[in-house]
C-alpha cells in the first residue's frame, strides 16, 4: 500500500497501535468496552470456553485469548478504514454492480460461446 494512502487514511503505525491497546483494554473490560465487543466475545462463548477449559493454566488461555481478540479487532478496524478509503477513491464498486471492464480484458457472454464466424 502507497504510504501516502496510508497516511492520509490514518493507517499509519502509531494509529494502529492505538487501535490495538484501544480494543485490548476493551476486550479485557478496563475500558469503556463497546457493544462490538461484547457482541464478539458473547457470540464465541462456547469457542472461548472450550478453550480454557482445554489449557492446563486457564489464566493464560484467557490472556490469550484477549491478546486474539484485539489482534481480530485492530485488524478489522484497519481493514474497513482501509476499504472504506479506496471506495472513496473509486476503487471498489459498491455490491451488485458490474465493475469498469478495461479495453485489455474480454468479458465472455452471459450466453454463451459466439458462434463461428
Amino acid at each position: 500500500m502507497p504510504k501516502a494512502f496510508s497516511l492520509a487514511y490514518g493507517l499509519d503505525l502509531d494509529t494502529e497501535i492505538a487501535s490495538f491497546w484501544a480494543w485490548l483494554h476493551d476486550s479485557r473490560g478496563t475500558g469503556q468496552a463497546s457493544q462490538q465487543v461484547r457482541a464478539l466475545v458473547e457470540a464465541q462463548r462456547e469457542e472461548i470456553e472450550g478453550f480454557v477449559a482445554s489449557e492446563a493454566d486457564p489464566a493464560a488461555a484467557r490472556l490469550t485469548l484477549t491478546l486474539a481478540l484485539a489482534l481480530v479487532g485492530f485488524h478489522y478496524a484497519s481493514n474497513q478504514k482501509l476499504l472504506n478509503g479506496l471506495k472513496d477513491y473509486g476503487l471498489i464498486e459498491p455490491p451488485g454492480q458490474q465493475p469498469t471492464i478495461f479495453d485489455t480484458i474480454i468479458e465472455p457472454s452471459l450466453e454463451g460461446p459466439e458462434p463461428p464466424r
